[in-house]
């Protein structure tokens, strides 16, 4: 279960970091990067948890 949930992380992540590639400069794209930079640290968690 945790693998799966560390995935389903990981495709958001990479969804929203394309998202941002695609907005122009402004204060959305920034939000969407960190939230996608924070949204890697759970999924990094949840993998490690699923390997042990």
């Amino acid at each position: 279960m945790e693998a799966m949930i560390s995935i389903i992380l990981l495709l958001v992540a990479n969804f929203m970091m394309a998202w941002t590639r695609q907005l122009s400069t402004g204060w959305i794209r920034i939000v969407l990067s960190i939230i996608a930079t924070l949204l890697l640290l759970p999924a990094f968690l949840f993998g490690i948890r699923a390997l042990t």
